[in-house]
């Protein structure tokens, strides 16, 4: 059977998404040089169509044989530098200048420098581009569609596929644009169009009228009105339109000779294999195995450096990426070690002391310096007299503000108005009935009620009442050491009969920072490479630039190559400023490897960045990407043992908040900060283990993603 040289054949093609068939039995044929005009309503399938022919979507049944192969197969050329395609949307990252946007593709495609200046040179002068350093987001509509455009032509493909490309431009710049598009089909190239502007389809060499999914006739502007007795294309569309419904939906029959065009309506393909398909072929037809293989690798190294770049200046021309990598680090450090975890300090008290109130000096009797409070006696014994002065100086030292109240009416009030933390009373005969108490071991219910310090306590504040009570027993222990040595008695025959030597690790008195920073570390670099890749890649995609940019031939894999290295870059530098903040600004003890701490937060920083990942594929928005990133990483910090013990969770639970990426990353962390721990110890490695596994879960859902997503 003799075949009419074509460069885009689509047989019996059906698609659907979910109940919703989008195309259905379609045939197609797009000869070589030719320019063929879509035309159909908004949701009647054509960029469907457009997505399958350039192998971004695989149809259901049917076939597509484009440029002498189908899309996606290997050594095609689709998607790749073959086509040149310009989606509907405007698809460029608004923070290339015009010069950026078109050099991106021309990068690309493998273009040398000095080609793709030649032709931004033509391409501005044919479309009327605005100023090369312009920035995308800066233009109208209009020059950014030009600008669209030109990106699509840079490269001179052999197949042109346009998606409304003169939406928004006055009728002489179209007519210069239909004038190029005729020259450039006299050249061999071939261009799909689609159009709102039905009459400008009439310089047209093909147009197909499309809707709901149906081919309604495919044949030139001239022949379609006079098949159909029309004056204009509009009315033969509305025609077809009317009798679509009316007689049985089968596509009129070709007009052009069956020995031009194969005539088969099966959804298996007549056409074999490349042999078999009497097409036009490209340049890469000729070449040898390895010099394919040695053009594929170049094109690779262009890909990546396109894609290097582009993140580059995406990133660079982005004040608030910018400033949210690089500062916010240091503010959210600076801000954890300034604000949390230290000794609450100017904390208020309530003091009631009758025993002072009811000396001959009243309360400034506590002031004088003549005031002798203990007297040792010649028959070993010790007076004892106003010792309450004593401990409320014990209370000072430990920063417990105190303010006089003449009854416990009146401070119990203030504590419970919440002007006071804490109220304390001390008996008129303090000092007598405490001397008796120590002395005679066994003394009246009276005097051992006297010789007790009352204290009420705000307990709805659990830390700062928690806090009281642990300085209210240190006082305590230094008053009674005090009072001791002044009767010349040991000092501890009072104290609780529990001794706390120095600690295995840590200090005898340290603070809860030195316990929550290892987590909050953690966190910081997990959450800020999680929120700025999946911010970056959800706009690029809802922008279309991902989806245009894999048309042209850019795989996943390297996007995501060239993504993981700029940001482990970024990464980098976020880890130094954290440790540099933690160790040398704030004091926080390093006994363990400063190399292997920071390599574990830099491997957090990757597990965060793949976590971003996972949400730009999985998220079909910023709000859902927001949602899901909030909705996990509030769980993620309430149970990785940041702000509770895991001891004080239920078993499973706790099983549960160990699986976390955060939990014994912490534990690993703290323990070589404070205990000086290796690599090798297990409460290390373990750590490092979990931060692998959910590297490589989170990649792992990624390719899967990605593999099955092309639908």
């Amino acid at each position: 059977m003799a075949v009419r040289e074509a460069a885009v054949i689509v047989e019996c093609a059906n698609k659907s998404y979910g109940q919703q068939n989008v195309l259905k039995d379609l045939d197609l044929t797009v000869e070589k040089g030719t320019i063929y005009g879509l035309l159909g309503p908004s949701g009647c399938g054509k960029t469907t169509l457009l997505s399958c022919i350039v192998g971004r979507r695989s149809l259901d049944n049917g076939n597509v044989w484009v440029l002498g192969g189908k899309p996606g197969e290997k050594g095609s050329g689709v998607p790749g530098p073959r086509v040149g395609y310009m989606p509907q949307d405007i698809a460029l990252v608004g923070e290339f200048t015009v010069r950026d946007a078109v050099y991106y593709f021309g990068r690309i495609y493998g273009m040398e420098h000095k080609k793709m200046t030649e032709r931004f040179e033509f391409l501005s002068s044919l479309l009327d581009l605005p100023s090369g350093n312009r920035l995308i987001k800066n233009c109208s509509g209009g020059q950014q569609r030009r600008v669209s455009l030109a990106a699509a032509l840079v490269h001179d493909p052999e197949l042109l596929i346009l998606d409304e490309p003169t939406v928004g431009l006055d009728p002489v710049l179209r007519e210069q644009i239909w004038k190029f598009l005729t020259d450039v089909a006299q050249q061999g190239t071939t261009v799909i169009i689609t159009t709102h502007y039905i009459d400008e389809t009439k310089q047209a060499h093909k147009i197909g009228l499309l809707r709901d999914g149906q081919l309604l006739a495919e044949d030139s502007p001239d022949e379609i009105l006079r098949k159909f007795e029309c004056n204009t294309l509009e009315e033969a569309f509305l025609k077809l339109a009317l009798a679509q419904y009316e007689i049985p939906q089968r596509r009129p029959p070709p007009t052009v000779s069956p020995d031009v065009i194969p005539e088969s309506r099966q959804i298996e393909s007549v056409y074999e294999s490349r042999e078999t398909f009497n097409a036009v072929n490209g340049s890469t037809d000729v070449l040898t195995k390895k010099e394919k293989s040695i053009r594929s690798r170049n094109l690779s190294r262009s890909r990546y450096k396109a894609v290097f770049i582009k993140c580059i200046q995406q990133f660079c021309r982005h004040p608030g990426g910018l400033i949210f990598s690089i500062l916010f680090p240091i503010i959210q450090v600076v801000a954890f070690f300034l604000a949390v975890g230290h000794d609450p300090r100017d904390l208020q008290t309530a003091v009631v002391n009758e025993e002072a109130a009811f000396s001959p000096f009243g309360l400034d009797i506590c002031r004088r310096s003549d005031l002798q409070t203990t007297k040792l006696l010649k028959d070993g014994t010790c007076e004892l007299y106003m010792l309450s002065c004593w401990f409320l100086e014990e209370m000072e030292n430990k920063e417990l503000v105190q303010t006089v109240y003449n009854s416990t009416e009146e401070a119990k009030s203030a504590v419970a108005t919440g002007k006071l933390y804490a109220a304390l009373h001390f008996a008129q005969n303090f000092s007598e009935a405490l001397g008796l108490r120590v002395a005679e071991g066994e003394v009246a219910d009276r005097t051992l009620a006297e010789s007790n310090i009352r204290v009420w306590l705000d307990m709805t504040n659990h830390q700062i009442s928690y806090f009281i009570k642990q300085q209210l027993h240190k006082a305590y222990e230094s008053f009674t050491k005090r009072v001791m040595r002044a009767c010349d008695r040991p000092e501890n025959i009072i104290q609780i009969p529990v001794n706390f030597h120095d600690p295995i690790y840590g200090k005898k008195e340290p603070e809860m920072v030195g316990y929550m920073a290892p987590g909050i570390l953690i966190t910081i670099i997990f959450f800020l490479p999680s929120v700025v890749t999946s911010t970056l890649m959800i706009g690029d995609r809802l922008e279309g630039v991902w989806e245009r940019s894999a048309v042209a031939g850019v795989r996943p894999r390297e996007m995501l190559n060239v993504h993981i290295v700029l940001q482990s870059v970024v990464i980098v530098v976020q880890t130094i400023e954290m440790m540099v903040l933690a160790f040398a600004g704030y004091g926080i003890p390093s006994r363990g490897s400063n190399i292997t701490c920071g390599i574990l937060l830099f491997l957090q920083g990757l597990s965060g960045m793949c976590y971003g990942f996972l949400l730009s594929v999985y998220c079909t928005s910023h709000t859902m990407a927001f949602f899901v990133a909030t909705g996990s990483f509030y769980p993620m910090i309430l149970l990785c043992g940041i702000l509770w013990p895991l001891e004080g969770m239920s078993g499973g639970l706790r099983y549960f908040a160990l699986a976390l990426p955060f939990t014994i990353p912490s534990n690993s962390l703290r323990d070589m900060f404070e205990k000086g721990a290796s690599i090798t110890d297990s409460t290390v490695y373990n750590g490092f283990l979990v931060t692998f596994l959910w590297i490589f879960i989170n990649l792992g859902l990624i390719l899967l993603r990605l593999k099955y997503k092309k639908t």
